[in-house]
């Protein structure tokens, strides 16, 4: 997948979509042909596969998959299948992101289709799914070190055993204890 698709490339992919598959709704195609000839909203147009969580998203079908033919989705709305507002939208808001999810058959071995698809900017993510990724990764790395924090430790026991030092094998230990008494209960 590509992080910077061309305008020039998008539009020749619209050209080869077009031509080469038929559209469940025939204003869903009035659309793209409008997308296609506008260079400022192209500029705009992501194809992506995961548009969960994005602001303004696109889907269109075509007559060869058993899809709903069109669905436009903007942020705190309800789901729309007019095209016509997803129209109006377009040509009231040209400056903003819009992201299109294609369903045709053979999609997933398209090249065409590979060659412009994107991936999700994650400034586009809803800040509470952003949080919770932040703190998975926070949770992840404290119990990464935790865990090698007392490998060492059990590595300072095991030592001394091996040694045979007792005394060196009881404050080892003791470290081990006071280290595990003082984790958090959630490592």
């Amino acid at each position: 997948m590509g992080s910077a698709v061309t305008i020039a490339e998008k539009k020749h992919f619209l050209r080869w979509f077009l031509a080469n598959y038929q559209l469940q709704s025939r204003e869903a195609e009035m659309l793209m042909r409008y997308m296609m000839t506008r260079e400022n909203v192209l500029r705009r147009v992501h194809f992506v596969e995961n548009f969960r969580q994005l602001s303004r998203v696109i889907v269109i079908a075509t007559k060869c998959v058993p899809v709903a033919p069109f669905r436009y989705y903007r942020r705190n709305k309800p789901v729309s299948t007019d095209v016509e507002q997803a129209f109006l939208d377009l040509y009231q808001h040209p400056d903003e992101e819009i992201y299109v999810g294609l369903f045709f058959k053979d999609r997933g071995t398209s090249e065409a289709y590979g060659a412009v698809l994107e991936e999700i900017p994650t400034r586009e993510m809803e800040p509470a799914l952003r949080e919770m990724i932040s703190l998975q990764a926070e949770l992840a790395i404290e119990k990464a070190v935790h865990d090698y924090q007392r490998s060492q430790l059990m590595q300072q026991v095991n030592n001394a055993l091996d040694v045979g030092n007792y005394e060196l094998f009881l404050e080892a230990s003791q470290r081990l204890i006071d280290f595990d008494a003082s984790a958090s209960p959630s490592l």
